[in-house]
């Protein structure tokens, strides 16, 4: 048989039930905003990853349309047929542009094709080969095109060297041979 005696001094009171549950109470309460805290962070470490991981695409597709950008008349510069703040397209057809909100790719006899929505904002700097001054009155003479893409307050920019210098009079870039002495390790 059970004994009623030992039962009782097993079993919790009100009172002790009713310590626990405000001790409980006060361990949320302080550990509500750390939660909170948290949280708020992953949303915005997630908004920023995403808008991140857009960019970068967009980034990828317009540095190859800047890469195999034509070369200009008379064999010399940058082939571009229309430049400004916002778009850019080449005389072959390519080229990228913002329209409205959407990011967008040129391509030659197609529908544009979209690289980015929710863009506040997309700007493109025309520079020269000393990458300081600008060459927008003169698109052709671009030697290094930056690309701004604005998403979710956060700025991206990407810098790109078209193609076409390569080998060009005027050219930052070295194409030659090398006429020096030994360096350190080579033979």
């Amino acid at each position: 048989m059970v004994n009623i005696a030992n039962i009782s001094r097993r079993a919790f009171t009100l009172i002790e039930l009713l310590a626990a549950i405000t001790i409980m109470s006060i361990i949320s309460v302080t550990l509500m905003p750390v939660i909170g805290s948290a949280t708020e962070w992953y949303i915005v470490s997630r908004q920023v990853r995403s808008s991140t991981e857009r960019a970068g695409f967009a980034f990828d597709r317009i540095t190859r349309v800047v890469l195999q950008a034509p070369i200009g008349a008379n064999d010399s510069g940058v082939g571009i047929l229309t430049a400004g703040v916002d778009s850019v397209e080449f005389i072959d057809g390519t080229g990228v542009r913002l329209l409205g909100t959407t990011l967008e790719m040129l391509v030659p006899g197609q529908s544009p094709v979209p690289l980015c929505f929710e863009v506040s904002s997309f700007t493109i700097e025309y520079l020269a080969d000393d990458g300081l001054a600008s060459t927008a009155h003169a698109p052709a003479l671009t030697h290094r095109f930056v690309f701004t893409i604005m998403t979710e307050n956060i700025e991206h920019s990407v810098l790109v060297h078209p193609r076409v210098w390569i080998g060009q009079v005027g050219s930052c870039v070295f194409s030659g041979s090398y006429r020096g002495g030994n360096h350190a390790g080579v033979r």
